[in-house]
């Protein structure tokens, strides 16, 4: 169960977090949240999809593998592209909200200290410096963390304008794999291109205008990620 802490350099002075990747530590899962503040390193390697939530609301995620558990980007303790998704990166840290005798509310960083990151025997990477200030990794983390935070408030942005726009549609994945397994899946959703291109200039214009047309030709393009996961699971199998 977590255990988070408001961090401090003082509580957590002597703080290091394992750094490297590995199932055990919490990186053999299938996909995870992104957000479209990156979702211009994300469309590199991942698919980028639509998942809808229990309440029938939509949320944007990338894949790892074609199973619950499968990251076919993790092998032994390296990911295997430059970058890694916010939600996985920032771990153990989350960011919380806290409010100022002022009345001031500001975001704040908390460690969960129940985490397999958590580093018990000196090594790995140390959250604050000797006398106190942040460290490179802290520095590091914080702007991560800054990715998801400012990326919450654009995900609601985007998908309300996708939504009224009826651009996501529902899609098909099926795939053969070398070693006779089949996969299939029709949970997932993109954006319609179709959909897009057929559009009134005005709303071309204003979904240029407002930043958001970006994030669906990025989405659209990241589809083609999927072939890259099917050669990665070939070779393996």
């Amino acid at each position: 169960m977590a255990q988070y802490e408001l961090l401090n350099n003082i509580a957590h002075k002597d703080l290091r977090i394992v750094t490297r990747r590995g199932g055990e530590l919490g990186d053999a899962i299938g996909g995870c949240a992104v957000y479209p503040t990156e979702f211009n390193e994300l469309q590199k390697y991942y698919p980028i999809l639509f998942q809808r939530t229990e309440d029938g609301s939509w949320l944007t995620i990338v894949l790892f593998g074609f199973e619950a558990n499968e990251n076919l980007f993790l092998s032994g303790d390296q990911w295997l592209v430059p970058y890694i998704p916010a939600v996985i990166d920032r771990e153990p840290f989350v960011i919380g909200m806290q409010q100022r005798p002022s009345g001031v509310v500001e975001p704040v960083v908390y460690v969960d200290l129940e985490s397999p990151r958590i580093a018990h025997d000196g090594q790995g990477e140390p959250v604050f410096l000797h006398y106190g200030g942040n460290s490179p990794y802290l520095e590091k983390i914080t702007n991560v963390l800054s990715v998801v935070h400012e990326g919450v408030a654009e995900a609601d942005r985007m998908l309300a304008e996708f939504t009224r726009l009826d651009l996501i549609e529902n899609i098909k994945i099926e795939v053969n794999f070398s070693g006779g397994a089949h996969y299939e899946n029709n949970r997932y959703a993109t954006i319609s291109k179709e959909k897009l291109m057929a559009l009134p200039d005005a709303e071309i214009i204003a979904l240029h205008r407002s930043g958001l047309l970006c994030y669906a030709y990025l989405i659209i393009g990241s589809i083609s990620n999927i072939q890259q996961m099917v050669d990665i699971k070939n070779k393996r199998i």
